[in-house]
Order: structure tokens, then C-alpha cells, then sequence
């Protein structure tokens, strides 16, 4: 009888490691399947499957998870992925706070922890609020961390990670580098973004924009965000810092020319002692049917669309999508696309923001657990 040479050696192992990553792959996609039901679903056969799930229950990577019940014949065994295996974390840092989920890599959290946070904030405040939470939900983990992602408010440099100060910042007033607080308590690489980054990426994978691959998500909050996203992945710019919207000229009040975020101190629509819009006074202004609140919300009106019209000029995106607190008040969104409509050289669709206050944390979260989904089906 002839031996297998390493060449069929090599073969059979790579079979498999594809079949182990089949069943790797059903597995994160539904909480627990049956080996018949696995193969019902890849298409490889029983008695293959079930090598392949004996094979990852005595690696440590699936567990039983019961019996079935409630039919005839042999019943199967449920199996499911070990909640040690790891996990993803998602973390948020901003004006509403500090935030950080635990995640399966199911994309199912499992745990959470908020902290309060000062704002304007100071990196030696917020930096040990960063720390400690993270240390905190990386300790309560049942697992490594496979993946982790952490949305700011605030620009960051793609190529250090590092927050960047810029004027006029409503939330971080000077610079901070998570990857040098945090990244040592974990064996991933912390992914660093701007909240309105992640906030367009969650619209993208699950909001108003699933089927644009081009398109530009402006957020109307505390601060004037935005993203541009081409070929469906975020433009960084050279240092991180494209799709700074609140600095680009236009149209302010009486018709001088100022950057956008310079309006609202113009309109005295800061909060005091800040840099960051007064938004519930900006929302009883947009709402108001004041002759003198009005003609104010025209200009805010004119003000975005303006600064709107070179985005569609510069970048030709198939749509615009506009969200944030001050976006639906008044009507604000549908005014600007229509005025858009009107004014723009280059038009382009406008779509409201499908997504909440938690977009920046849904998109942190969904790419932290495709990362570790990718890391497990690497071993």
C-alpha cells in the first residue's frame, strides 16, 4: 500500500482548513446549526462536516449547545462558537460620553459600559477615562480581543492615530493618541476614526446609502461633520482630515463670505464659552415662526447649501446624505435639497440619515467585528 506523498499531504490539509472555514462561516452567521444543517446550507457532505466540527471542538473553537427537539428520528446536536474564542469591542468617545460594547463575533453585544465626559474636553481628562474603560471591558471579556474600533469626535491622522486639534473644536481641545494609551491591552490594532467617519460607514453598510457607493454624509450637530465616501471606503486625505465641511467658505449672514462654522458664531448660536452650536436654541429657532427666527433660518439654509455646492462641484457623488439633531427640525434637510436643486452647478440626490445618535458607535462596532470574524478565520 502506497503512503501519501507530502504533495497529498499538503492537499488534504488544505481541504481541510476550507471546510473548517465553511463551517467557521455558518457558524458566525447563525448562533447555533446542527452538522446536518451545515451541510444542508454548504453543501458538503455529512460525514465531512462532521470530521470537520469534531476537528474544532477539540481545538477549542465550537462547543455543544444542546439537543433537538420536538421531531422524529435520530436527534442532532446543536453546536455553537465558544464564547472564549473572542470577542470585538467598539468604542465611542464624544460629547454624550464614553462608550464601550463588547461584542461576540456575531456582532451580538454582550456587554457595555458608559462614562460621563466633560465638555469641551482636555486630553488628561479624557485620556484616563479612555484607558480605564477600555481596561476595564477587555478585563470583563471572555476572550481576546480579536478586533476593536474606537469612534472620536474629533479628526484624527490615519497615519499615527493620534486626534488632531483643530480650530474651532466643539468637543477635544487639544491632541490625544489612543493607539499609545489603550493599544497595549490588547494583541489587535485599534482601528482610530472620526465619529462622522463611522457614522457614513453605518450608513452605507445599513442606513439611506446601502446601494451608493459614492456618496457624501453631512452631519448637523454641536459640530458640522462630514464624510466622503468613493468606491464604498472613506476618504482620509492626506493627514485624515478630508471632508471638513465646517471650513469651507460660503454664503453667511447679510451675504459675507465666512466659513461655515464661523456663521453660527455670527447668528450667536454657540454655547457659551464654546466652540460647539447651542442646538436645542438652534432647533426652537428652526422651528419658530418668528419673522426674525425665520429670516435667521434661511440663512442657515443658504449657509449649508453653499458650502454643499462646492462638495458637488469638487466630488460629482451620486447623493448627499444629511443627518445629525438639527437636520429634521424645521424641515432643515428638505429645504437644503431643495435650494440645492436650485443653486448647484453638479446636482445630486439629498437623503436624510436612516441611522440614529448611535451610527458612529454602529459602524465602530461593525467593522470591529469584521476584523475579528477575519482574525479567527485566519488561524
Amino acid at each position: 500500500m502506497n503512503r501519501p506523498d507530502e504533495g497529498q499531504l499538503a492537499s488534504l490539509d488544505l481541504l481541510r482548513q476550507i471546510t473548517d472555514r465553511h463551517v467557521l462561516d455558518q457558524l458566525l452567521a447563525a448562533p447555533e446549526l446542527t452538522r446536518a444543517e451545515i451541510a444542508a446550507r454548504t453543501g458538503i457532505s455529512k460525514p465531512t462536516i462532521s470530521e470537520s466540527v469534531r476537528r474544532l471542538v477539540s481545538t477549542g473553537l465550537l462547543t455543544e449547545a444542546g439537543r433537538q427537539v420536538g421531531r422524529r428520528g435520530r436527534a442532532g446536536t446543536y453546536y455553537q462558537l465558544q464564547d472564549r474564542v473572542g470577542v470585538a469591542l467598539a468604542l465611542s468617545a464624544g460629547p454624550d460620553g464614553m462608550v464601550v460594547e463588547t461584542c461576540d463575533l456575531r456582532g451580538v453585544v454582550t456587554h457595555r459600559i458608559e462614562h460621563e465626559v466633560p465638555h469641551p474636553a482636555h486630553s488628561a481628562v479624557l485620556g484616563p477615562i479612555l484607558h480605564d474603560t477600555a481596561a476595564a471591558a477587555v478585563a470583563a471579556a471572555p476572550g481576546p480581543v480579536l478586533g476593536w474600533a474606537l469612534s472620536v469626535a474629533g479628526p484624527v491622522d490615519q497615519h499615527t492615530g493620534r486626534l488632531v486639534q483643530l480650530p474651532d473644536s466643539p468637543f477635544l481641545l487639544d491632541e490625544l493618541n489612543p493607539r499609545e494609551l489603550v493599544g497595549q491591552l490588547a494583541s489587535a490594532e485599534l482601528l482610530v476614526d472620526n465619529d462622522v467617519n463611522w457614522a457614513a460607514l453605518a450608513e452605507h453598510r445599513e442606513g439611506s446609502a446601502q446601494e451608493l457607493s459614492d456618496f457624501f454624509y453631512c452631519y448637523l450637530g454641536p459640530g458640522i461633520g462630514s464624510a466622503l465616501v468613493a468606491g464604498a471606503a472613506v476618504v482620509h486625505g492626506h493627514r485624515g482630515l478630508a471632508g471638513e465641511l465646517a471650513h469651507v467658505r460660503t454664503d453667511g449672514p447679510g451675504g459675507r463670505s465666512l466659513r461655515l462654522v464661523e456663521c453660527f458664531a455670527a447668528w450667536d448660536l454657540l454655547e457659551p464659552g464654546s466652540r460647539a452650536i447651542d442646538v436645542p436654541r438652534l432647533t426652537h429657532l428652526l422651528e419658530s415662526e418668528q419673522p426674525q427666527h425665520r429670516r435667521v433660518k434661511d440663512e442657515v439654509v443658504q449657509a449649508v447649501t453653499g458650502a454643499l455646492c462646492s462638495v458637488t462641484a469638487l466630488f460629482n457623488p451620486q447623493g448627499i446624505v444629511i443627518g445629525g439633531p438639527w437636520s429634521a427640525p424645521g424641515g432643515i434637510a428638505d429645504l437644503v435639497a431643495d435650494r440645492l436643486h436650485e443653486q448647484a452647478e453638479i446636482d445630486a440626490e439629498v437623503r436624510g440619515a436612516r441611522l440614529d445618535a448611535a451610527a458612529p458607535l454602529v459602524g465602530a462596532r461593525s467593522q470591529a467585528v469584521r476584523v475579528a470574524q477575519q482574525a479567527l478565520l485566519a488561524r
